[in-house]
């Protein structure tokens, strides 16, 4: 029998791992010079290599709300902010994020002002015990905070009040927070009641525990494809140099994640030259690029962002994916995940009664553009 509740601390007595260079302060990064280094603008200590303090905002000016202002607490969870764009054509797609570990929601707020600038809702969360939480615990955070996004489109005082779409979410985090996300798209039932559109994991570990499977390993860890048996597109941005930095992870990084993901899954693996373990900590560069990209593409369902994503970027040691830009994912209309024969029916049943645009992803309802619709879901299958 799997379990996924065996926790950092757990790892880090028998390992005798250092914690992540984002939960140091200034004194203490300094003490860990070989592994990390103090970010004068951003006010954080950071992985050599890694990026931050310079976020390019988008268009859109944003502001939070959290749950003093009424958002939801959700069990699962702490110290929930949602951010959101101001004057942002709604309904509005969310992308929910989780931190490493030792970290509480606000290690996270840079992604999640830049999502917001961007036109996106962006709810950052903590850990409810940031030291002893297992990846499974922060997973099921994840799920707990699309249910309290959800919950803000008929809020009576919620500034977001008829303007979410309840149906497109993005679930992502950094390092056990990323690993986090991968077992989010695991648990069970996670499409028809969560609305899981895809994922990004930034700089991940996983952790999964299963004695009957991880016959070689003497604490029961490992990954294998079973582990990750899902279909929902997954980014994944990892830095090369991280087993350096954490030997005790062997096997259970992001580039490992990437391999034991199915190839029928859309999954891009994005490795950053020399990159070390918080070399995607923080939105800058083509990591921001990759990540907004992503976040368009699969949340917007805006397809001319599929080529860009396939571009390698400048400074990738390695750069490899299973997207085609052929797949396309607008007409997942019933959002299980698959193109087939129950979404043309959908599609068909939905513009012959005239039903409400949010059932049927961008469709418009004009004549001659549902025509051509139909026609490429038919041909497609």
């Amino acid at each position: 029998m799997r379990t996924y509740l065996l926790t950092f601390s757990t790892i880090f007595l028998f390992n005798n791992l250092y914690a992540e260079c984002s939960d140091l302060d200034s004194t203490e990064c300094l003490q860990w010079a070989e592994y990390c280094e103090w970010n004068e603008e951003a006010g954080q200590c950071q992985e050599i290599g890694g990026g931050g303090g310079d976020t390019d905002y988008g268009p859109y000016q944003f502001s939070s709300i959290n749950e003093n202002n009424g958002l939801r607490n959700g069990p699962e969870y702490m110290d929930g902010v949602l951010y959101y764009p101001i004057d942002a054509e709604p309904p509005l797609s969310s992308v929910v994020l989780t931190p490493g570990w030792g970290g509480g929601s606000s290690t996270m707020s840079d992604w999640g002002e830049f999502f917001a600038s961007h036109g996106f809702l962006s709810m950052t969360i903590g850990p409810n015990d940031e030291i002893n939480d297992s990846h499974q615990q922060r997973a099921e955070g994840l799920l707990d905070a699309i249910e309290t996004i959800k919950e803000e489109q008929w809020r009576a005082d919620s500034p977001l009040l008829g303007m979410v779409d309840t149906s497109r979410f993005i679930v992502s985090g950094y390092s056990m927070g990323g690993g986090a996300s991968q077992v989010a798209l695991t648990l069970e039932d996670f499409t028809s009641n969560h609305s899981i559109v895809a994922a990004i994991a930034l700089n991940p570990t996983i952790i999964f525990e299963d004695c009957d499977i991880c016959t070689d390993s003497e604490y029961c860890i490992c990954l294998v494809p079973e582990f990750l048996d899902h279909g929902i597109p997954t980014l994944i941005i990892a830095g090369q140099n991280e087993i350096n930095e954490l030997p005790s992870y062997e096997g259970l990084l992001g580039q490992d994640i990437y391999e034991n993901t199915p190839e029928s899954t859309t999954k891009i693996l994005y490795e950053i030259e020399s990159g070390g373990h918080g070399s995607a900590a923080y939105p800058y560069g083509d990591v921001l690029e990759k990540t907004l990209f992503w976040a368009r593409y699969h949340l917007m369902e805006e397809l001319s962002y599929c080529d860009s994503l396939l571009l390698t970027p400048s400074n990738a040691s390695q750069f490899i994916s299973t997207l085609e830009c052929g797949n396309l994912p607008a007409y997942d209309v019933n959002g299980d995940g698959e193109i087939d024969q129950s979404d043309l029916i959908m599609l068909v049943v939905s513009i012959m009664n005239a039903n409400d645009i949010e059932a049927v992803g961008d469709f418009n309802f004009d004549q001659q553009t549902d025509i051509f619709d139909i026609l490429t879901l038919s041909d497609y299958l």
